[in-house]
């Protein structure tokens, strides 16, 4: 009986007083830097690390933390108690993704001034900038395919509205969405998105501490300089290079089929019916203009 009672008031403690963690690494990098890479890094390393794809496969509570997002962008962080929730709730002990830009003062120095700092960096400016302009300016291009997945997927629909506000701030350095974005619209502002991305990382050196700040360009160097600098063995596993040019398509359908369970036949299906669509819509004509009775 005694152990029945101590069961049940820890079932008490723990739904008052839900998981709770610290952060303890900050990941600052904007996109196409090696920001999945760090975050697929950080998870083998036994961290619980935050990152966009954790928002899309964040059950129930999705439409609730891009509400938050779309409040700090808007607000520049103005709620960043909500934030902690966020992380408290689920146990992250690290965050990486750029979707933090709004936050990164509040992250570094108020909520979590003794957290590490890694951040990511392409070899070059214009490395990145081929990188973004081929993958990011590509994939946000208004498509058929798009539009499709936003009719069959809340989450989807609900980011597509929320991208061009993520995209402005962390691509080209703007505190607004930018609609329409294509490959066209980004070779045309290739100036200011670069302008933007030296500017970031300047920032980032100028701002924190030496010894809290590690810079990785484009992973390059593996396991190493990751592991020395968070005081952690080398696993016996090989670095993970995630999120390539090629597989960012790819690699956000597959998270969208984490989420929604069987979702790659029901995409190949769709895909399918759509490409065939005209093809049945020909036959039909075909076959109504064979069967149509001749004029007497």
């Amino acid at each position: 009986m005694p152990i029945m009672i101590a069961l049940h008031v820890l079932l008490i403690v723990l739904v008052i007083h839900p998981v709770t963690s610290t952060i303890q690494v900050i990941g600052t990098g904007t996109g196409r830097t090696g920001s999945t890479t760090l975050h697929e890094a950080l998870s083998i390393l036994g961290y619980k690390t935050y990152h966009m794809k954790e928002v899309l496969m964040g059950g129930k509570q999705v439409g609730a933390e891009l509400d938050f997002w779309f409040d700090a962008f808007t607000t520049n962080c103005s709620r960043p108690h909500e934030l902690r929730d966020i992380f408290d709730r689920s146990g992250y002990n690290a965050t990486v993704h750029a979707i933090n830009f709004p936050c990164h003062d509040a992250l570094l120095f108020d909520m979590y001034p003794q957290a590490k700092v890694i951040h990511t960096e392409r070899t070059s400016a214009e490395v990145w900038y081929d990188s973004v302009s081929n993958s990011v300016c590509k994939v946000m291009e208004d498509s058929w395919f798009g539009r499709i997945l936003g009719l069959f997927f809340p989450t989807f629909r609900k980011f597509q509205r929320f991208a061009p506000m993520l995209l402005g701030r962390t691509v080209f350095g703007i505190y607004g969405p930018i609609e329409n974005i294509s490959q066209q619209y980004c070779m045309e502002h290739k100036d200011q998105i670069i302008g933007f991305y030296n500017a970031h990382n300047a920032r980032i050196r100028e701002i924190v501490p030496a010894e809290r700040l590690l810079i990785i360009s484009n992973h390059k160097d593996g396991w190493k300089p990751i592991c020395d600098f968070l005081g952690v063995p080398i696993p016996d596993v090989p670095f993970p290079h995630v999120n390539k040019r090629e597989s960012m398509v790819k690699n956000m359908l597959s998270m969208l089929g984490s989420k929604y369970g069987n979702f790659s036949p029901v995409v190949k299906l769709l895909v399918f019916f759509i490409l065939f669509l005209p093809f049945l819509e020909l036959l039909r004509r075909v076959a109504t203009k064979t069967t149509k009775p001749k004029a007497e």
